[in-house]
């Protein structure tokens, strides 16, 4: 009897340090917050920062939008993450926030504009667009992504507690990943160069970087990238039909739409053109503005305006430092824009009177009349770049070589 009674006691200790192991873990994984989902302080040089924020963007936005309900969103890749802030004066009277995703589809651009519109009805709705956003094949999204949202894809609202709010309640607390992520999280508060702000911008850290070998990866990345969807053509056509309801729905829900297209330095834009892919730019952009007014049209508003800051002009012919002392203005790398930039592109979407000789004339709003001096303007600027750093074209060929074994024959440059 004795020793039924000693066995009862130990199991019922060893539950309960079970339970308070796990609780403990529950409760040091909700402080540290690693994936951004719970309300928990943010608490400088303990968690404020996340190392890998990233990562487990399409969990963190799902949730957080659902907590903070904005009444604005900026959404794109991740050069909407890093080039474009939620809080510029512009954008000061309404509650603002940056839902960028890596490597965004088209398809996904709109269920997340469905998910946020069914949280809160957008004041405004900022999309930035480029032509690697027309590349991932719409119907191979994640499944798991699409049950975190409010609505399925035709807008009905779905019931997602036992699908997807428990299993991410569950692996954000007492999972092994997420205990791996909070310990991460507190080792490296020190070591990041930018995390995740409240408002969803991709904020830096520094501004120091080595710019040279930074464009030397980013070029390799372009150009495989670029060889991957440059027969993906059917998959072009397909995302552009994926835009046309992503425009059909805005307008049919009366809401405030600026589109705009991405800056790049004149380098990611050399790179585009001995890709082969420039006339597919220019496909997108014509495409853009024809779906953007017919859609217009069909809903009776006004078509939403397209700004294109796109071209190796201004801003986009800055100086590459080769000095690793040496920091740029503009950019990080060819890519990806910083916020000094950012500002200057919401600066003329919003309508901000700031008089800034060096961005006054950068950006174009385009429209059907002048859209094609507008194209060849861009092409007779890329011809000049060429001509103007022949040395870089070099460099430019030899990086994309490189990376994808050869130029393709259509890869002769301006």
């Amino acid at each position: 009897m004795n020793i039924k009674k000693q066995e009862y006691r130990y199991l019922r200790w060893l539950s309960l340090a079970i339970v308070g192991f796990i609780l403990l873990v529950a409760g040091f994984n909700w402080l540290v917050n690693p994936f951004s989902i719970f309300d928990a302080p943010a608490i400088s040089g303990f968690n404020a920062n996340k190392p890998d924020y990233i990562s487990y963007l399409r969990l963190t936005h799902a949730y957080r939008v659902e907590r903070l309900k904005p009444e604005c969103v900026l959404l794109g890749t991740s050069r909407t993450g890093r080039g474009l802030s939620p809080a510029h004066p512009g954008l000061a009277n309404l509650k603002c926030y940056n839902m960028a995703l890596p490597a965004m589809s088209i398809y996904e651009m709109r269920r997340h504009l469905q998910h946020i519109q069914a949280v809160q009805a957008q004041k405004l709705v900022i999309l930035a667009v480029e032509l690697r956003l027309f590349n991932p094949d719409s119907g191979a999204s994640d499944a798991l992504f699409e049950k975190r949202l409010l609505v399925d894809a035709d807008g009905h609202r779905q019931f997602k507690f036992f699908s997807a709010q428990l299993p991410d309640l569950a692996s954000s607390l007492v999972s092994m990943s997420a205990l791996q992520a909070s310990v991460t999280t507190l080792r490296k508060q020190s070591w990041l160069k930018d995390t995740l702000a409240t408002d969803g911008y991709w904020a830096p850290l520094t501004n120091r970087a080595d710019h040279a070998k930074m464009f030397r990866a980013y070029t390799r990345k372009s150009a495989e990238q670029f060889a991957e969807i440059k027969p993906q053509e059917d998959v072009f056509r397909k995302n552009l039909e994926e835009l046309r309801l992503l425009l059909r729905e805005t307008y049919g829900l009366g809401t405030e739409v600026k589109l705009i297209i991405h800056p790049s330095h004149a380098w990611h834009w050399q790179t585009l053109w001995f890709s082969g892919l420039w006339p597919r730019f220019e496909t997108m952009k014509r495409q853009l503005l024809s779906i953007n007014a017919e859609e217009a049209v069909r809903a009776g508003h006004k078509a939403y305006p397209i700004w294109d800051f796109s071209g190796s002009y201004g801003p986009a012919l800055e100086a590459i430092p080769t000095n690793l002392h040496e920091t740029m203005h503009w950019f990080w790398e060819p890519v990806h824009y910083k916020n000094a930039l950012g500002d200057r592109l919401l600066n003329q979407v919003m309508d901000v009177d700031i008089n800034d000789a060096k961005t006054a004339n950068f950006g174009v709003r385009l429209d059907e009349a002048g859209l094609e001096e507008h194209l060849t303007r861009l092409r007779n600027l890329q011809k000049k770049y060429a001509e103007n750093h022949p040395e870089q074209m070099t460099q430019i060929k030899a990086l994309m070589a490189e990376a994808t074994g050869s130029l393709t024959s259509a890869a002769v440059g301006p």
